[in-house]
């Protein structure tokens, strides 16, 4: 008895769509599995120095980012004593003492005349902003 093989048309497009799958992944898995060395110029550290105030440099660093902070007021509440900071030249709002004020940026102490942040490990002390001597307010009685 003879063995003769047969193959239909559709068994031959089946045979050769399953080679072609195979030479596909064996291809996709060498390029995807090596590693690839990398092409990026290495950056001067003054040009890294100057681009630091990019929001998103500083969002992936692992450094805090500098905070511009202005003291507008200081006062005693029911919870303790308030501070009213502005942020980046933003609106003024209210922290309490121990309140993160921002990434990496603590009101450590409230104070008569000022504040104390804590910023990367550093106490900073600012000073109440003084309104310009010799501000006339209109008078709000009437005569």
């Amino acid at each position: 008895m003879t063995f003769t093989a047969r193959f239909s048309p559709p068994q031959m497009v089946q045979a050769i769509a399953l080679l072609a799958a195979l030479v596909g992944v064996a291809t996709w898995s060498s390029l995807l599995l090596t590693s690839a060395e990398s092409r990026t110029p290495a950056a001067a550290p003054q040009l890294l120095a100057a681009r630091s105030d990019s929001p998103a440099l500083q969002w992936f660093s692992n450094q805090t980012a500098t905070v511009d902070i202005k003291v507008s007021g200081v006062m005693a509440g029911s919870r303790g004593a308030v501070a009213i900071l502005s942020l980046n030249d933003g609106p003024p709002r209210s922290f309490l003492q121990g309140e993160k004020v921002g990434p990496g940026v603590k009101l450590v102490a409230v104070e008569g005349d000022g504040v104390v942040i804590e910023q990367g490990g550093e106490r900073v002390r600012l000073g109440v902003e003084r309104l310009a001597e010799g501000v006339v307010l209109p008078r709000l009685v009437r005569q």
